[in-house]
């Protein structure tokens, strides 16, 4: 007997069959994340269910599962596997949990279940049977689902599409065994006498009604995959059902509900323990307390993650026992009937053993032959159905053919032996010789048939009214079932007495259910039971004195008829009474309502039930990467900040790859962070951690360690009542200290901060150091697993040995003496240069400077206010970079400007940026010439006639040069010499350099006259100069100044050691080739001739600047020459030099300071000595700008000229721009800018300048005379700003780029839309434009309209060369309504725009719209703003028709160009922004009804008819006092939020905004009317509601400020995060069209918000990308406006 073409070959689940089968969990100890919508615990028919239609409906899903995702291949077959597959829970009770099959062993009750990704159905029997509908006429059901059957009906066929329930197609053996059965109850129900009403009854049905096929969720078509993308043979018959399908063939929950909801974005997680679920009341979410499983073993802390909705669906026995825990650990106030109302579902096994025929019910190996072995089929084929009308639903049952599964065979046979002859009872004897002979042959088990009943165990569904059920009770290992006399139910007995029929009509001997029979009374006290179906526990009730939740799953507060919002329960624990059959269809039933009425009460939109159109070529991640996980504790102390309290402090975290190989091979070697943290200064409760953790990155930024590496822990604790969040940020420098150091205290011990908030702009609690001790060192190494591997031992010690390699490698690599590391970025490479920190109307001016020996000099100035003017001045081998650094914080040039200096950097003849730098000259000549050419130059600019001077090392010396002889005579009011003057005491090298005259060696034997640091195209000569350069400087260097740098070695040997290299962050000292260059020997030679003399000298050692010095006061005081000299350093002076200087002795600026005061004792002269700081580190080091520059600055505000204020240096800046954006043409300005920078275009600080002239007409040659009017008319519009070139990507300029994958946007309330884009070859359509902020149909907005409809025609004109128009949000106006009249609704807002009679120009507008996007292929986006957000879909479709797509959120282009992405953003930005934001959750009190307080400041706006644009911005600089504006720190910003969180302070703001608004003051008992019904707030309400406090709570202080910024228009902080090349807002009316910083490097941002701006121009952003066809093939971003006078509008028309 054949079983059709699947029996051909046997599906054989290797590995690689395996892994056709997606992975559909994260991968364990993946993070959960903080928050989601809705969170799904357990994952059977009810999870499985709630996750797929919470996720089709956009929400983010997230579900947790206890057990371990099984894929088919991964189910045991064999008996020595089984056994570690069972978990026992009770009696006997061994196990971790994690096991497949859990056996809850209770005195009364046993209950068999299934612990996996899939439940209960990875082990059920996959029997898709309906109950009679009459189980749902019974009171225990709620009312609501009874009198809603029609629609229960349809939710039943839902869940049957999906589960796909079928007859098996061939005829199994066991089947027709129990075919006998049937006819033999049939054809004589009427000889036997024994048999009661209900045989009788029900056997007089036709032979098809009383026996018939059941229907299964197994797939019997040969198809690539099923209807959800899952690979899915036909099933093989294998009869492993009840063991794990390893063909996969069954419809599992994974291989269709799950699979679905992974599809539309479910998180996943297996092997987490649910413990209870607490209520944030004020909020309205909840808090879900979990614990990992970490080798097999529950961690001992908990986690926590919190949700909007919690969907309880861990099974009948996991949602009771997780709601009993949270009332009785959490406090939760749920029903008094939790555990109540327990059914086993009448379920009882009864066994017809040694048959007279063969029923082949033992399950075979999944890759069995079918040539050798007669496949058993699946475990239940067919059901004899007792059930009848004219029977009592109570008394009706069924009987189903059984099979053993092949893994449980071995136990089966003992247990059939053994009970035989104690249960066994065979009414026959004639045949017992051949039961004998089967025994005998060891056949009898094959010819055995198990025959598994269901009926009704509880007299709820009976006459009387009377409960008789059982009970789940809590218990030390779970929970158990408590229910004395559970088989005494009437269903049983007649069970029994009709497998004693079956038994008979077999042939066979009847066995009894051992632990019901009489026999096991010693054992017992009395029948009991065991069920494969539990059900019950939290049942559906009317109330909560009856039921634990309503018809619709939510949980009843206690026993009220109130429900807990977003509470649910969805799995068999809900069913109030037995069901007679096997459940599944019923719970599916069930689940599908429950979620369908959870989407309409949430307004979720229709329920969409269709399935895939393609699912073949869904492209599921199948073959999983290799991953690694350990687990690392921290133990040590955190010291309060403020009462400076010590606290101990420990953290368990578990440390975890996804991609082994992408840690191991990519910096900064990431691996996420998950765990728990214990510290009672922050909470007496665990708090859960969540984060990252960077392996070896190499330090870099402002506060970077010179050659050290670190591991750096990010991430934050929240503490268990959501209440609280704290950043969590600490590394370990990794860095060599000493010879012998090995690095185990590095890589052992962390440095940490702990912030308030979400990071560390939030108050610091405090700081600590924690240590990985030995012990615990050991326990992590132990813990090392590697996962996700698919082959044996060979591979994962393979994969440990590469990890393992990174540890000794990085660590080799400092701790070695034999390391040699590159130490600096290669001048070849290319790195990002940050942009100066400077006032927008600050720009570097280069002005050329032409000394009298023809030399030309620069002069790069930065007007930052009328003090000064300042000249700073560089010494030997550098440039004036080392005033204009970006790898600090915060550089000379900054520091001055931010104290409102007129700074001029001079670039002397020496600077290696000059082409005088390597020839031959003299500091003589700089004293004679370059310096008074620059004095001279900067008091010309100026006006000035005196000018201040910081001068630094041998420029300090040249200075003093010129100074002393009389070059610079009354043209300097004060100076600052930084670690040199006209005194000098060399440092020992200086002075070995001297006497050994080095620099003449190097001219002379080397012929070199100029040294530089540079590596590549060297000479042999030139390579052992660099090697006795790098012997030396390794020699003058103590072993902790000993770094791998060459640059550094050879400015140690050229000048001698010029920093402490703890002063020095890793990006200064890896990019000193760029602050350091050629030198020319000549003046080396002289700085040699200076340093053996002690004083500035002439270049031949003539005494021309300090004739007559000496060392004996009373000889030099006897000079005449040297007292006329001397009288030049009449002026205030300060010497100032860092403490460590060894390149001149300290010594040298304090003789030099006792000099000038001997000559002039009334003069003003000081001497700064700054502790642990050598020479230039005063200058680059990393923390300079706060412990050097200040002695400066302090010394030069002395004698800064104070004519001016810093308001008229703004308001002059503020002139100069308003003319400049008075000329006419675009070109006229942009060349004026350039006329300014031409001067030195290759200066680092103007690389952003854009050189290309874009509008030149030649793209225009190929167009009709029609095109080229419409597109000039179109892109000749005044720009408000220079157009930014948007820079096509090369390896220059996208190195860095290509290290960092992209990161999308992420938000709780809006949704993302990224967009894939390829344009056409050499195609001009293009151009991409954006508006935003038209606000149509607002009394403010009167005639705009028409404005609107004149531009979209100018658009139409132009739309061969349009792509896409982006209404970018707040284009129709449906907030402006006075508060005493109901606002308009959707449909009444459609029909004012319609109209076009209320509203002039809309119709037109509206055409418009529709014309680009039907008729000339323009790409249409309807973004929703916040005055918009009521708008809809429907609603957009039913304005602009069918081609312009609706966007509640933010819309990302990914353009496609030559092998590169280039991404722009697009989006409106209230979002951001602390009054109009939707983020801060819902409304819990119904204080506001869910608006945010931008919608009431509106409606008081349009009420009080506010003059100007009545924008947030504008209202509150009349409402805040003008502080606000000049708060820039953000610790004053967060101290700021905090006090306007306070009652008093937030009313009266509120109130001042809402005064403003109204134009007046407002009385707080006014009521805003809300809708037709007369639906009010007060605006007492309003400030009860306490917006402020709230925001900060939820977002930090820190945030909330930012977020107030945002209302203010600044949007900085934001973009920062935004990992696009181009992002387009709108929402303000600050115009913007600039270069910002965004996390991946700059970024362009644009502002198309102005059309707010009372309404006197239109403004459009026209965005460009990159493509070969542009300007250098650059793209382009640019904000444009056109005045728009009321005739414009006429004349247009």
């Amino acid at each position: 007997m054949g079983c059709g073409a699947s029996r051909n070959g046997s599906w054989i689940t290797s590995d690689f069959q395996k892994n056709q089968f997606p992975k559909l969990s994260e991968t364990n100890q993946s993070p959960v994340r903080e928050h989601y919508e809705v969170v799904v615990i357990g994952s059977g028919y009810g999870g499985g269910i709630a996750a797929c239609r919470a996720s089709r409906a956009k929400k983010s899903v997230c579900v947790l599962e206890q057990g371990k995702e099984y894929r088919p291949g991964d189910f045991p077959e064999d008996f020595s596997g089984t056994h570690v597959h069972l978990k026992i829970q009770g009696k006997g009770a061994k196990g971790s949990g994690l096991e497949l099959f859990h056996l809850v062993v209770s005195d009364d009750v046993t209950v068999v279940k299934g612990c996996g990704l899939g439940g209960t159905s990875l082990i059920n029997a996959n029997v898709g049977l309906e109950a009679d509908p009459r189980v749902f006429h019974d009171d225990a059901w709620p009312h609501e689902l009874q009198e809603d059957m029609e629609n229960f009906k349809r939710d039943i066929e839902n869940a049957r599409a999906v589960l796909r329930p079928q007859p098996y197609p061939f005829s199994s053996t066991h089947f027709k065994e129990l075919e006998k059965v049937a006819k033999h109850l049939h054809n004589n129900v009427t000889d036997i006498e024994d048999l009661d009403a209900v045989f009788k009854q029900a056997t007089k049905k036709p032979m098809t009604e009383l026996f018939y096929k059941t229907p299964l969720y197994v797939n019997n078509a040969i198809k690539p995959t099923n209807q959800f993308g899952i690979p899915q043979p036909p099933c093989n018959g294998c009869g492993n059902c009840i063991s794990g399908c390893n063909t996969g063939a069954k419809n599992t929950i994974n291989m269709n509900y799950l699979a679905d909801a992974k599809y539309h974005g479910a998180h996943i997680f297996t092997e987490i323990k649910v413990q209870k679920i607490e209520q944030i009341v004020d909020c309205g979410r909840w808090t879900i307390f979990y614990q990992r499983y970490t080798e097999d073993k529950l961690e001992e802390d908990a986690q926590i993650v919190t949700a909007q909705i919690v969907i309880l669906a861990a099974g009948t026995l996991g949602s009771t026992e997780i709601l009993q825990r949270s009332k009785q650990n959490g406090g939760l106030d749920i029903s008094d009937e939790i555990g109540k109302g327990f059914s086993g579902n009448g379920d009882q096994l009864g066994i017809s053993f040694a048959n007279d025929n063969s029923a082949n019910t033992l399950g075979l190996r999944s890759d069995f032959n079918p040539k050798r072995h007669e496949p058993p089929g699946p475990i239940i084929t067919g059901v004899i159905d007792m059930r009848d009308e004219g029977v009592p639903v109570s008394d009706g049952f069924i009987l189903e053919d059984g099979g053993i599964a092949r893994s449980q065979i071995v136990p089966y046979k003992v247990l059939l032996h053994a009970a035989a002859p104690i249960f066994g009872d065979d009414d026959d004897p004639s045949d017992d010789w051949e039961q004998l002979a089967l025994k005998m042959q060891g056949k009898a088990v094959d010819h055995t048939l198990p025959i598994l009943g269901m009926s009704h165990d509880s007299k709820r569904l009976g006459m009387d009214g009377t409960k008789n059920s059982g009970q789940i009770v809590l218990d030390q290992d779970g929970v158990r079932i408590d229910w004395p006399g559970s088989g005494k139910s009437a269903g049983y007995t007649r069970m029994d007495k009709a497998y004693r029929k079956a038994a008979k009509a077999l042939g066979g001997t009847y066995i009894e259910n051992p632990v019901w029979s009489d026999n096991f009374l010693p054992f017992y006290n009395g029948r009991n039971t065991v069920t494969v179906h539990p059900l019950g526990g939290c049942n559906m009730g009317e109330t909560g004195a009856d039921g634990v939740v309503n018809h619709k799953g939510q949980v009843f507060e206690g026993n009220t008829g109130d429900v807990f919002k977003g509470l649910y329960v969805m799995d068999g624990s809900v069913i109030p009474t037995s069901l007679g059959v096997n459940p599944s269809l019923t719970i599916s039933g069930v689940a599908e309502r429950c979620m369908r009425l959870m989407a309409k009460d949430y307004s979720w939109g229709e329920q969409d039930y269709s399935f895939l159109e393609n699912p073949e070529s869904v492209a599921w991640d199948k073959n999983t990467k290799a991953g690694i996980k350990l687990v690392e504790v921290l133990e040590g102390e955190i010291v309060e900040a403020k009462k400076q309290a010590k606290f101990e402090f420990r953290s368990e975290l578990t440390l975890l790859s996804n991609d082994l190989e992408k840690t191991i091979n990519v910096e900064p070697h990431s691996m996420v962070l998950d765990g728990t943290a214990t510290c009672r200064l922050m909470s007496k409760k665990p708090l859960t951690f969540k984060g990252a953790l960077d392996l070896f990155a190499r330090t870099s930024g402002p506060d970077s360690v010179v050659d050290s590496e670190k591991m750096t822990y990010k991430g934050h604790l929240i503490a268990s009542d959501k209440k609280k969040m704290y950043y969590f940020f600490a590394r370990k420098i990794i860095h060599k200290d000493h010879p012998l150091e090995t690095g185990f205290a590095d890589t052992t011990t962390a440095f940490c901060s702990i912030y308030e908030g979400e990071d560390d702009s939030g108050t610091k609690v405090g700081d600590g150091v924690l240590r990985l001790t030995i012990p615990n060192l050991i326990k992590a190494i132990k813990s090392v697993h590697v996962i996700n591997v698919q082959g044996g031992f060979a591979d994962r010690t393979m994969w440990t040995a590469k990890f393992f390699k990174l540890f000794l490698h990085e660590n080799w690599d400092v701790y070695s003496p034999f390391s040699e590391g590159d130490g600096i970025l290669h001048p070849s490479q290319v790195r990002q240069i940050r942009p100066l920190n400077l006032p927008k109307n600050v720009q570097a001016e280069v002005h050329k400077v032409l000394t009298r020996d023809q030399i030309v000099l620069r002069l790069i100035r930065y007007k930052g206010g009328s003090k000064g003017p300042v000249i700073a001045s560089h010494g030997v081998g550098v440039s004036s970079r080392i005033f204009s650094l970006d790898t600090v914080q915060m550089n000379f040039v900054e520091y001055m400007v931010q104290r409102q200096y007129d700074v001029f950097l001079l670039e002397w003849r020496s600077s290696f940026n000059s082409s005088s730098a390597a020839k031959k000259y003299t500091l003589d000549d700089v004293a004679k010439y370059d310096y008074p050419a620059a004095v001279d130059k900067v008091l010309e600019l100026t006006g000035h006639k005196d000018v201040q001077m910081m001068v630094h090392c041998a420029g300090s010396n040249a200075f003093f040069m010129s100074l002393l002889g009389g070059y610079l005579e009354g043209k300097v009011r004060n100076v600052v010499a930084s670690q040199t003057s006209f005194i000098v005491i060399p440092s020992t090298w200086i002075k070995i350099k001297s006497f050994f005259h080095l620099p003449s060696l190097a001219e002379n034997i080397l012929g070199a006259d100029a040294l530089d640091v540079y590596d590549e195209d060297r000479s042999w000569t030139d390579k052992l100069y660099d090697k006795f350069m790098k012997a030396t400087a390794d020699a003058l260097a103590p072993f902790e100044e000993e770094c791998k740098n060459s640059v550094c070695h050879k400015c140690t040997f050229l000048f001698g050691r010029m920093w402490q290299h703890e002063n020095m962050n890793e990006d200064t000292h890896s990019t000193l080739h760029e602050l350091f260059g050629v030198t020319s020997v000549s003046v080396l030679k002289h700085l040699s001739r200076i340093a053996k003399e002690g004083h500035v000298v002439g270049y031949d050692g003539e005494e021309l600047y300090l004739p007559g010095y000496s060392k004996d006061k009373e000889q030099r005081l006897d000079s005449v020459k040297y007292l006329n000299h001397s009288r030049h350093l009449n002026i205030p002076i300060c010497f100032l030099g860092g403490d460590e200087n060894c390149v001149f002795e300290p010594e040298g600026l304090d003789m030099a300071h006792a000099l000038a005061k001997e000559a002039h004792p009334q003069q003003d002269y000081t001497r700064v000595r700054i502790p642990d700081y050598g020479h230039i580190d005063c200058l680059v080091g990393k923390h300079a700008s706060s412990d050097a520059y200040p002695y400066i600055v302090d010394a030069l505000d002395k004698y800064a000229h104070k004519d001016q204020n810093a308001n008229a240096v703004v308001n002059r800046n503020l002139k100069s721009a308003l003319q400049m954006s008075n000329k006419k043409g675009r070109k006229a300005k942009r060349r004026q800018v350039k006329h300014v920078l031409s001067a030195n275009l290759d200066h680092p600080d103007f690389n952003h300048v854009d050189d290309d002239d874009d509008d030149d007409d030649s793209e225009l040659t190929h167009l009709t005379d029609a095109q080229k009017i419409a597109s000039i008319e179109l892109n000749n519009e005044l720009p408000w700003e220079i157009p930014v070139t948007w820079k096509k990507k090369t390896l220059s300029n996208n190195k860095v780029h290509k290290k960092r994958a992209y990161r999308p946007p992420t938000s709780e309330v809006e949704d993302i839309h990224i967009k894939q884009i390829t344009f056409p070859e050499n195609s001009r359509k293009r151009d991409m434009y954006a508006i935003s902020d038209t606000h149509i149909g607002a009394y403010i907005s009167v005639n705009i309209a028409e404005r609107v409809h004149v531009f979209l025609e100018k658009l139409i004109a132009a739309a061969f060369e349009v792509h896409s128009l982006i209404l970018n949000g707040d284009i129709l106006e449906m907030w402006y309504h006075p508060i005493d009249k109901p606002p308009k609704t959707v449909d009444e807002h459609i029909n004012d725009w319609k109209s076009g009679e209320k509203i002039p120009g809309s119709l037109g507008f509206i055409q418009c719209v529709q014309q680009l996007a039907d008729e000339h292929d323009v790409k249409v986006y309807y973004l929703a703003g916040n005055h918009d957000n009521m708008m809809t879909g429907a609603a957009v479709k039913e304005l602009f028709g069918e081609n312009v797509q609706y966007i509640k959120g933010k819309l990302i282009f990914e353009i496609q160009e030559e092998g590169e992405i280039y991404r722009v953003r697009f989006e409106h930005g209230h979002d951001y922004d602390l009054f109009n934001s939707y983020r801060l959750g819902e409304d819990p009190d119904g204080l506001i009804y869910g608006q945010n307080m931008g919608y009431y400041i509106a409606r008081f706006a349009a009420t009080g008819t506010f003059t100007h644009s009545s924008c947030i911005s504008k209202l509150l600089f009349h409402a805040l006092p003008p502080l606000l504006e000049k708060v820039g720190f953000d610790f004053i910003g967060s101290l700021l939020m905090k006090i306007l969180s306070k009652d008093r302070h937030a009313r009266s703001l509120i109130g001042r905004i809402l005064d403003s608004a109204n134009n007046g003051d407002v009385d707080t008992e006014q009521e805003i009317v809300l809708d037709h019904e007369g639906k009010y707030v007060t605006v007492e309400r309003l400030m009860k509601y306490r917006y402020v406090k709230r925001t900060v709570d939820k977002f930090g202080a820190g945030q909330a400020f930012d977020m107030l910024k945002h209302s203010l228009g600044d949007f900085s902080d934001y973009l920062e995060t935004c990992d696009e090349d181009v992002v387009v807002m709108g929402h303000c009316d600050l115009k913007a069209c600039k270069k910002m910083k965004g996390r991946r490097g700059e970024l362009i941002y644009a502002n198309c918000g102005a059309w707010f701006d009372e309404m006197k121009t239109y403004s459009y952003v026209k965005v460009t990308a990159p493509w070969k066809g542009g300007k250098k093939g650059h793209g382009r971003v640019e904000v444009n406006f056109q005045p728009m006078h009321r005739e414009n509008v006429n004349t247009a028309k």
